[in-house]
C-alpha cells in the first residue's frame, strides 16, 4: 500500500511539474512550388540563370525561417536534396536543416521534397499514397510524413510529445473535366489512406492542388470527407468559395507572381488560389499539444490582384519582393505553429538561448524576433564590428520583434551581443552584405 502510495504521489508531483513548467515550441511550416527547380527537363525555359535562382531561394528561405519545408516541382535528381542543404539551407550560420528520404521513383523529372529543423523536430516515419481507389496510378505521388517535436524531457515518467503529419501533394494542373478527374481521384486515395492507416490527430495537407474554387470535387474529398467526417481538414483562412480572378479572395491567391507570362512563368497577375496549408481539426481547436497562430502568403497583403507580386510591395522587404517575382510563379504559404512541450530537462539558458533569432544575412534591417522570457523583458543589444568598435546599443523594453537599420553600415561580419542583465547573455555573428 506504502509503495502504491509513493508511486501514486510521484506521478501526482510529474503531473504538477509538467504543468508548472509546460512551454510552447513555436513551428513554422512552408510549402512553396519551386517552378522546376534543378531539373533537366523543364518544359520551359528559365529566364533567370541558376546561380540567381539559388541566390534568390536562399534569400527566400532565410527571411521566412521556417522549421518544416516542403515543396512541388523540385528536380527527382538524387543529388539535389543534398545540394540544396548544403548551398541553400545549411548557410551563413545555420545547421539545423535535415531532410527526408528522396520518393524520386517513376519517369517524372519532379518530386516533392521535405527539409526540417532538427533541433526542432524529428523525421519518425514517411511513406507515399501512389494508388487510386482502383488501384491506378496516380499522376504524381503523394508524400507523407510523420514528425514528432523534441522535448528535453522526453523518456521521463509522464512526459509525452506532439506528432506532426503532413502530406504534400501536387495535384494535376488545369480546369477541364479530365484535370478535375485526376484531381479528384488523388484526394480521395489520400482521405483513404488517412483512414486506414493515420493514428495520429496533428494532420496537415500541404501543396500545390491546382483547384479553382472550394466546390470542386477534390477539395470537397478534403475539408468535407464523408465517409469519416472526422478526419476532414480545414481551410485556416476559411476563405471558401470560387477563388480564381475574384477580387474577392485578393489576400488569399498565391499564383501568378507575374502579370505578363514568359519562359517559365504563368501571366495573369496574382489571381488563382492553387497553394494551401490544410490542417485537421486537432490543430484547429487545439486538442493533441499543437494549435494553429499564424496563416498568410508571404508577400501577400491583397493588393496584387491581376498584377505582378514586385509592384510596390510594401509588406516585404524589396531584395524579398524581387526574389519571389524572380524565383517561382507561385508565392510560399506560411501556417505558423505552436506545440506543448513539458520544459523539463532544459535548463533556463538554454530555453533563452533558443528564444531569439534574426534573419541572416541582413538587409536593410536586422530583424530580431523573440519569444518566451526574453519577450517579456528589457534587453540590453550591443552590435560591434569584427574590431571591436561598438556600432550600435540600444535598450528595449519587453517586445517580440526588434528592427534595427543597418542600411549604411559598412558590408561586413557583425557580433550582436544581447543580454538582460541576469542571468543571460549571448553573441552571434550576423552578415549585412
Amino acid at each position: 500500500m506504502k509503495a502504491m502510495f509513493k508511486s501514486v504521489l510521484s506521478l501526482l508531483f510529474v503531473a504538477l511539474s509538467l504543468q508548472g513548467f509546460a512551454q510552447v515550441e513555436s513551428i513554422k511550416v512552408m510549402t512553396y512550388n519551386l517552378m522546376w527547380y534543378k531539373t533537366n527537363s523543364a518544359p520551359c525555359t528559365h529566364t533567370v540563370g541558376s546561380l540567381q535562382r539559388d541566390n534568390d531561394l536562399k534569400n527566400i528561405v532565410a527571411y521566412a525561417a521556417p522549421d518544416l519545408l516542403v515543396v512541388n516541382e523540385f528536380g527527382a535528381i538524387g543529388v539535389n536534396p543534398l545540394i540544396v542543404l548544403r548551398d541553400i539551407l545549411n548557410v551563413d550560420g545555420i545547421s539545423h536543416f535535415s531532410r527526408a528520404g528522396s520518393n524520386f521513383a517513376g519517369n517524372s523529372s519532379i518530386a516533392n521534397m521535405m527539409f526540417f529543423n532538427n533541433e526542432k523536430l524529428v523525421l519518425d516515419f514517411q511513406d507515399a499514397v501512389t494508388f487510386d481507389l482502383n488501384n491506378f496510378p496516380l499522376i504524381r505521388p503523394i508524400d507523407y510524413y510523420r514528425l514528432y517535436v523534441k522535448d528535453a524531457a522526453l523518456g521521463q515518467p509522464g512526459v509525452d510529445t506532439a506528432f506532426i503529419g503532413i502530406f504534400v501533394a501536387h495535384l494535376k494542373a488545369g480546369n477541364g473535366s479530365a484535370e478535375r478527374a485526376e484531381r479528384e481521384k488523388a484526394t480521395a486515395a489520400v482521405m483513404s489512406y488517412i483512414d486506414s492507416n493515420v493514428s495520429i490527430d496533428n494532420l496537415l495537407f500541404a501543396g500545390d492542388l491546382n483547384v479553382y474554387t472550394s466546390s470542386e470535387s477534390a477539395f470537397q474529398n478534403l475539408v468535407n470527407y464523408s465517409p469519416q467526417p472526422s478526419i476532414s481538414f480545414n481551410d485556416p483562412e476559411n476563405q471558401l468559395g470560387s477563388w480564381n480572378n475574384n477580387s474577392n479572395f485578393a489576400t488569399v491567391h498565391t499564383q501568378s507572381t507575374h502579370s505578363s507570362s514568359s519562359g517559365c512563368f504563368s501571366g495573369g497577375g496574382m489571381d488563382d488560389r492553387f497553394d494551401f496549408i490544410l490542417s485537421s481539426d486537432a490543430i484547429i481547436n487545439n486538442t493533441h499539444k499543437v494549435s494553429f497562430t499564424n496563416y498568410y502568403g508571404l508577400g501577400q497583403d491583397g493588393s496584387f490582384f491581376n498584377g505582378s507580386i514586385n509592384s510596390n510591395n510594401i509588406s516585404v522587404p524589396s531584395y524579398i519582393s524581387s526574389a519571389l517575382y524572380n524565383f517561382s510563379d507561385h508565392l510560399p504559404v506560411i501556417m505558423e505553429l505552436e506545440a506543448a512541450v513539458s520544459g523539463l530537462g532544459e535548463n533556463s539558458f538554454d530555453q533563452m538561448k533558443n528564444s531569439w533569432s534574426f534573419v541572416n544575412p541582413a538587409q536593410q534591417n536586422i530583424e530580431i524576433s523573440l519569444k518566451g522570457r526574453l519577450s517579456e523583458e528589457t534587453l540590453s543589444i550591443t552590435i560591434l564590428d569584427l574590431s571591436g568598435k561598438v556600432v550600435r546599443q540600444l535598450r528595449s523594453k519587453a517586445s517580440r520583434n526588434l528592427s534595427i537599420n543597418c542600411s549604411t553600415w559598412p558590408k561586413g561580419i557583425y557580433l550582436i551581443s544581447l543580454s538582460n542583465g541576469k542571468d543571460f547573455r549571448e553573441s552571434r555573428k550576423v552578415i549585412v552584405p
